[in-house]
């Protein structure tokens, strides 16, 4: 062989081993996730993020904590997945579940008969919950639903509330805000009178403005559920077994109590509910 051919395969074998560690590298990259550390199979959440305390943001916008989100990290372990959270839109949720966009919603989620009939709830991971009225200080004479009429009341699109405000309670207006948070600026601004808001939410606002205040509730005995497609009996299993070994380790008491600084009420992760 002369020179010139030992150079040009001295060369050739240089190239390859230069394409070999570079398909290297990017195998590497294309298993790593945005949920975290862990090898399992990779579980996508969808979740309205901000809705605290289940799903707040973190340092960034694309970390994500709140009691949610916490649970299902928990749950992931137990049944071997590495969780993906995507922050969604809860008023197109369920669509986006359908069309396969992830594979569970973990989105403070009410049980309910309607939605039951298109997707699939596990067992009870939070109850009770029920709707509260948040005003500013000095308006706490709107106890009931009853007192809410004839005025405007805001509350998130898509939601138990908004369904309950507009079937039961003869408002001026219902106005219609794309998350929970978003209803807070306005109630502060005057333009509406009250807000309709699942009560841990709304405890959550109280918390944080010294100048709102729950002034009532309405007792809708709500309780929340991670969702499914429907059909999608393997997943719904293995949420169900993750979540008992979550609360049977007492895991979920510590996210619990850290989330809410109160005890655990009883019947979380039965089988059996009612829809409200």
């Amino acid at each position: 062989m002369s020179s010139n051919s030992r150079l040009t395969a001295l060369l050739a074998g240089v190239a390859l081993l230069a394409i070999a560690a570079f398909a290297t590298g990017c195998g590497s990259s294309d298993d790593s996730t945005t949920g975290g550390s862990g090898g399992g199979e990779a579980l996508t959440v969808g979740s309205d993020v901000p809705y605290p305390p289940f799903e707040e943001f973190g340092k960034t916008k694309t970390e994500f904590k709140g009691f949610d989100i916490e649970l299902v990290e928990a749950i992931a372990e137990k049944i071997g997945r590495t969780p993906e959270f995507k922050d969604t839109s809860f008023d197109t949720i369920f669509r986006d579940l359908a069309q396969g966009k992830f594979d569970m919603v973990a989105s403070a989620t009410t049980i309910t008969d309607e939605r039951e009939e298109t997707v699939d709830f596990t067992n009870p991971y939070y109850l009770p919950s029920a709707q509260s009225i948040v005003v500013t200080k000095g308006n706490s004479d709107l106890k009931t639903g009853k007192d809410l009429e004839g005025l405007v009341v805001g509350v998130q699109q898509g939601t138990t509330g908004e369904e309950y405000v507009e079937e039961e309670i003869n408002t001026k207006e219902l106005r219609t805000f794309p998350q929970g948070p978003d209803t807070v600026p306005a109630l502060k601004a005057g333009t509406i009178d009250a807000i309709v808001i699942d009560r841990p939410v709304a405890e959550n606002i109280i918390e944080a403005d010294s100048g709102l205040e729950i002034s009532g509730g309405i007792e809708t005995e709500e309780q929340y559920g991670f969702v499914v497609q429907q059909g999608d009996e393997e997943l719904l299993d293995e949420l169900n077994e993750g979540l008992t070994e979550v609360i049977d380790s007492g895991e979920y008491k510590t996210i619990y109590r850290k989330w809410f600084h109160k005890p655990v009420p009883p019947g979380i992760g039965t089988t059996t509910h009612e829809a409200t």
